[in-house]
């Protein structure tokens, strides 16, 4: 069913974020990790810009573990046997959780390793 409203849109999508907090592990160590980063930013002092990678890195990594969970939920909905498709998306879902896990990593270390040197 479409949504009537824009804040009934809204109200979904905040449900959908609590939810996967609730759900997965996996957003509770992104968002460890996520506070640990802007500690160590506010550590070493870090710039504006540090903290706007930070901020789109870290909303990059939840938005991409937010589709690889709901790929996985449905795929498993529609077909929870074993099969080979259904494996090959997971798995192309989790590498692009993957990638995003490694820029986010890569930036970060970056520039928190800048701002020590």
């Amino acid at each position: 069913m479409k949504n009537k409203s824009f804040l009934q849109s809204v109200k979904c999508a905040v449900k959908g974020v609590t939810s996967g907090f609730r759900a997965e592990r996996n957003f509770k160590i992104y968002m460890v990790i996520a506070l640990v980063f802007l500690a160590l930013n506010i550590i070493t002092s870090s710039g504006l810009y540090d903290y706007i990678i930070l901020l789109a890195l870290a909303c990059g990594a939840f938005s991409a573990e937010y589709i690889n969970t709901a790929i996985e939920r449905l795929c498993d909905s529609f077909c929870p046997e074993d099969d080979e498709n259904v494996r090959f998306i997971k798995d192309v879902s989790a590498a692009a959780v993957l990638v995003t896990g490694i820029a986010f990593f890569g930036a970060e270390g970056a520039i928190l390793i800048s701002n020590l040197l």
